[in-house]
């Protein structure tokens, strides 16, 4: 592969930072920022570009094969601040423990407090109330959440129970007993002593991310046991009361959202004229005007081509992309926003070329894989499918290809699983087991993106107007980003349950990627999940507006999912 040129400025506060210090750690090529804060560096796909400068926080990015621009912001390190804004770091951590007794859905753990509103896997909470009184503890967290089941053993003929995760590690059909935590104390053997009165909560962490707090002891997940007894939550300052939640401000939406009429008066001028065209022939006419400045630009055809395609068609919104392939041709950042564009447009053989093109100038990126296989899915070659699922298993097994340490290996493995439970008369394949109709979901929402240095948050608020957030930033999730870049991946998924029904809304907030241009997101909205009845939508929207939390859809979860 060869060196790309790497150029930037580095800011603090929106000032330019000179002499920050930037060293390739692959090569050792080292160089620094000038008096406005600019720099010029080479480094090959896959190396990495570290930024330090005194009192400020180091900053490391691994260059890929499009990258050639990165824009650096730098803040200063914590204990650097002033008392406000180290408050503000602990917030997160100091918060869930104020919330503890007064919200049912945090936990304690080892490693500080969790709860489903803040993490980014599906965390299940039970609360101590769920619980009847005499029965089996292990018995009442298997009957209170799906994906959990409780075997019963007889050495020496005495009855001895124990939990098992119907998902685990990859797609390994060896059951692993689940581990235990209690009050902070690990436990490999099944805690059958404690009388289920003295539960206070339950949280159950999936294989995944219990290996990455807890170790490989953890692959068969953890069950984490807060009870009464325990030391939990936050109490007031020279009191034993618990904090009042009532004085905290809760997670309900309250601020601004934009709506989609007023993001249109946020877009780009060429698109808001092209918009306000009353004919084809006016439309076309400042086209080509703001062409004449834009016409270096990849982002400003695929605009214009989404923007014709709406109003007139395919055959007049072809014509754009037909004149001006070479503008994107041989960047996958730039096909992949026109393959999203396809299959939003049900247009999936033309997405089809594309992702086969991207598969080829990326043969190594994890994204690669899983775009072609669903683009297989879409057009009904679902063999075609599973034999890339396992081509990139191979791969990782004869060490070709790095292995996953957190989110990846169980997104595909959950594609893989569906692609069985739907498509398993095509594929002549019934010997794998799935169980995503057992775990209760109804609906899965797969986001992917085009630009991997995309920073974004997502929000997921519910039939009551409360929320949580999923952080895609390097402040807030360093090590996934950091496993993306490693392992060439930028999507995510969520599932949800039909227990809370009505009609839930998705929002955005922009943070930017490091370069002056849009981010592109696709949202894939698969309803029915793992039944014959699933179906899929395509969504795709453009981020461009930073800071401003940003509506996307609506979505309305049914009270009773449909299965046959």
């Amino acid at each position: 592969m060869g060196q790309n040129i790497v150029k930037g400025r580095i800011t603090n506060d929106g000032k330019s930072l000179p002499s920050v210090h930037i060293t390739n750690i692959a090569s050792g090529t080292t160089t620094g920022s000038d008096d406005n804060g600019l720099y010029v560096i080479q480094a090959r796909p896959k190396e990495e570009l570290r930024f330090t400068y005194l009192g400020m926080d180091t900053i490391s990015i691994i260059v890929e094969d499009v990258t050639h621009i990165l824009n650096i912001k730098m803040y200063p390190k914590v204990e650097q601040l002033d008392e406000v804004v180290v408050e503000k770091k602990i917030s997160r951590q100091k918060k869930l423990a104020m919330d503890y007794f007064t919200d049912s859905t945090v936990v304690n753990t080892s490693f500080g407090y969790i709860s489903p509103a803040t993490s980014a896997y599906h965390l299940k909470v039970i609360d101590g109330s769920e619980f009847h009184p005499g029965m089996d503890l292990l018995l009442a967290i298997a009957s209170r959440r799906s994906g959990i089941n409780v075997e019963t053993y007889y050495p020496d003929k005495v009855p001895v129970r124990t939990l098992f995760m119907t998902r685990t590690l990859g797609s390994s059909l060896k059951k692993i007993p689940v581990l235990y935590e209690v009050d902070g104390m690990i436990h490999t053997d099944p805690p059958n002593w404690l009388d289920v009165s003295m539960v206070l909560r339950v949280g159950i962490i999936p294989g995944l991310q219990a290996v990455w707090r807890y170790g490989h002891i953890a692959s068969g997940g953890v069950v984490v046991i807060n009870t009464v007894n325990g030391v939990h939550g936050l109490r007031e300052e020279d009191s034993n009361k618990h904090y009042d939640k009532a004085r905290l401000r809760s997670n309900f939406v309250i601020g601004k959202v934009v709506s989609n009429t007023e993001l249109k008066e946020e877009y780009p001028s060429y698109l808001k004229m092209m918009d306000g065209a009353s004919s084809l022939e006016e439309t076309l006419r400042i086209y080509a005007e703001y062409e004449k400045l834009f016409s270096k630009v990849p982002y400003f055809y695929l605009d214009c081509y989404r923007l014709m395609f709406e109003k007139y068609g395919g055959k007049e919104a072809d014509k754009i992309l037909d004149e001006n392939v070479v503008q994107f041709q041989e960047n996958p950042v730039w096909l992949k926003v026109l393959a999203y564009l396809y299959e939003s447009q049900n247009r999936f053989e033309k997405a089809h070329e594309l992702y086969k093109h991207v598969y080829m100038l990326r043969p190594e990126y994890a994204q690669s894989f899983v775009d072609m296989a669903n683009s297989y899915r879409s057009l009904g070659l679902a063999e075609s499918a599973t034999s890339l699922f396992a081509r990139h298993a191979y791969l990782q097994e004869e060490g070709l290809l790095p292995m996953d340490s957190l989110d990846l290996s169980k997104m595909m493995d959950r594609e893989l699983d569906n692609l069985f439970a739907i498509d398993n008369n095509t594929t002549k394949i019934r010997e794998r087991t799935f169980n995503l109709e057992e775990q209760g979901i109804s609906t899965r929402l797969v986001f992917e993106w085009n630009d991997s240095e995309a920073e974004f948050d997502l929000q997921f608020v519910n039939p009551n107007n409360q929320y949580f957030n999923w952080k895609h930033t390097m402040e807030d999730m360093p090590e996934r980003i950091r496993s993306e870049k490693k392992l060439g991946y930028s999507m995510a998924d969520f599932l949800l349950d039909d227990e809370l029904p009505g009609t839930w809304k998705v929002n955005a907030t922009y943070h930017g990627n490091k370069q002056l241009t849009p981010t592109y997101l696709k949202a894939t909205i698969y309803r029915n999940y793992g039944s014959k009845l699933q179906s899929k939508e395509i969504k795709v929207f453009r981020l461009g507006l930073k800071g401003a939390n940003q509506f996307l859809f609506d979505l309305e979860l049914p009270s009773l999912v449909v299965r046959n």
